[in-house]
């Protein structure tokens, strides 16, 4: 079996995940939810920004996060990070919380030389059978 996850797009509303034919966004709202057999998950991709247009139509090369709200029920912790090498920790989140980083400019994926994707990518710590985790991610496009 499987761990049972799930990425929806809060904003853009009813996106098909289909990158438009002109034009774009300055930001994506996501929900990710997960529920564990057990097994967990293990530096999974939830949100791929080559899929993504910024406004004028190009595809962003980096992101920041401007607001995360959480729920993990039954792992001991969520670790998202940007898809990098090094990886780059966005925040390890247990329990339930909001985080607004909007005053701060948001948390930056870090520029830089080495393989990077600007991926975000989740990883679940101590995933018993039956945890749970319900995530929103406010993301802006760089």
């Amino acid at each position: 079996m499987a761990d049972t996850a799930n990425v929806r797009f809060i904003y853009p509303p009813n996106w098909d995940g289909n990158p438009p034919e002109k034009g774009g966004w300055r930001q994506v709202v996501l929900q990710l939810t997960g529920i564990s057999d057990g097994t967990g998950e293990s530096e999974v991709t939830k949100l791929d920004i080559s899929q993504l247009r910024k406004v004028d139509g190009s595809i962003p090369t980096r992101t920041s996060i401007l607001g995360i709200k959480w729920n993990v029920k039954g792992i001991d912790n969520v670790h998202l990070q940007w898809d990098r090498s090094p990886k780059a920790t966005i925040a390890a989140l247990s329990g339930e919380g909001k985080r607004d980083y909007r005053s701060k400019g948001g948390i930056v994926d870090p520029s830089g030389a080495g393989d990077r994707t600007g991926d975000i990518l989740l990883t679940s710590n101590g995933a018993g059978a039956g945890g749970v985790y319900d995530i929103e991610l406010t993301v802006k496009l760089k």
